[in-house]
């Protein structure tokens, strides 16, 4: 744990020096947006330089979620999670709510919340608009898979729609295996794909 973030259970510095990838994807329990997009945002990873900012990964706070809200807004608008939601989520699932921060400015959030047994989903992980392009969305996937293993959760699952295949491969790259497919999962002509990862 940082020595200057006392209040925090865990927190994550991450380098942005990695492979590139090419696909923007959001997972989300809810309708998927117009476009063509899932709703699992994942930035592209540019090459590591001078500039590159400082990215932490934390436990989230009640402080961060006002910007939380508007990050769901300004990308799902309708189907955007409210401030409730997110206080809600706070309350229940402390340990699988991370926020990632890009010079210290919330820049977006992964939550992984616990299924029966030793199982976990991840429900959500989203970057907002002006930070996606910098490999946060993937940064974050990577410590939404280290939160659940340090929490000696035993699976991780999500659902994607069956279509997306750049979500679909993002997903096999970080371990994830196709399981099933469940017709109408978030309503009629909804049908998605479950995937799972041991951890």
């Amino acid at each position: 744990m940082s020595s200057d973030t006392p209040s925090r259970d865990r927190v994550y510095q991450v380098s942005s020096n990695r492979e590139s990838a090419s696909h923007k994807l959001r997972y989300v329990e809810g309708s998927a947006p117009d476009t063509d997009e899932c709703r699992l945002c994942v930035g592209s990873l540019p090459q590591a330089n001078k500039s590159d900012p400082l990215v932490t990964v934390q436990i989230a706070a009640s402080e961060d979620i006002a910007r939380l809200a508007f990050f769901e807004k300004q990308l799902y608008d309708k189907d955007a999670y409210s401030s409730l939601f997110f206080y809600q989520a706070l309350r229940q699932w402390p340990s699988g709510f991370l926020t990632i921060k890009s010079d210290g400015k919330v820049a977006g959030y992964s939550l992984v919340v616990p299924l029966d047994g030793r199982r976990a989903t991840l429900m959500s992980l989203l970057v907002g608009k002006s930070f996606q392009g910098q490999g946060l969305g993937r940064v974050l996937l990577e410590q939404a898979i280290n939160a659940g293993q340090a929490e000696e959760w035993q699976e991780l699952e999500l659902s994607v729609s069956p279509d997306n295949a750049p979500a679909i491969k993002l997903y096999k790259r970080a371990g994830f295996q196709s399981v099933n497919t469940v017709k109408d999962y978030l309503g009629p002509g909804e049908d998605r794909l479950i995937m799972r990862r041991t951890l």
